[in-house]
C-alpha cells in the first residue's frame, strides 16, 4: 500500500468511515481514541493538500510525510488495538479489516511530485 496516493487516501478514508460509523465501539479505548485523532489530523492535511499534489514540490513532500505518518499510526497503533473490539462488535472489526485490505492499483503511483524526482 505504499504506491498510490489516491488509492492509499481512499483506504485511509474507508478506515475513517468505518470508525466514524461506530464510535461507541472504539471510544472505550483511550489509546485507540488518541491514535484515531492523530490519524484524522493526517487525513485532514492530506485532503487539504490533495488539489496541489501535482503542482508544487513542497506540497508533494508534505503529502509524502503525512502519508507516512498516517500509515505508521494505522500499522503500529490502530491495527495493534483493533482486535480488542471483537468481543464488542465483530462486524466493526471485520469492516475495519476490509477497509485496511483495500487493493491499490500498481499503476496509480504516488504524488506527481515524487514522480518527478523528489
Amino acid at each position: 500500500m505504499e504506491n498510490s496516493f489516491p488509492g492509499r487516501l481512499a483506504m485511509f478514508l474507508a478506515v475513517k468511515a468505518v470508525c466514524d460509523d461506530k464510535p461507541w465501539v472504539w471510544q472505550r479505548s483511550e489509546a485507540f481514541t488518541d491514535s484515531f485523532a492523530d490519524f484524522c489530523r493526517c487525513l485532514e492535511n492530506l485532503v487539504r493538500f490533495e488539489p496541489a499534489v501535482g503542482v508544487f514540490n513542497s506540497v508533494a513532500r508534505a503529502v509524502a510525510v503525512e502519508m507516512s505518518v498516517a500509515e505508521t499510526i494505522l500499522t503500529t497503533e490502530m491495527d495493534e488495538l483493533i482486535e480488542q473490539f471483537e468481543p464488542v462488535d465483530v462486524a466493526f472489526v471485520d469492516d475495519y479489516t476490509a477497509a485496511r485490505s483495500m487493493d491499490i492499483p500498481e499503476d496509480d503511483l504516488a504524488p506527481a511530485g515524487r514522480q518527478t524526482g523528489l
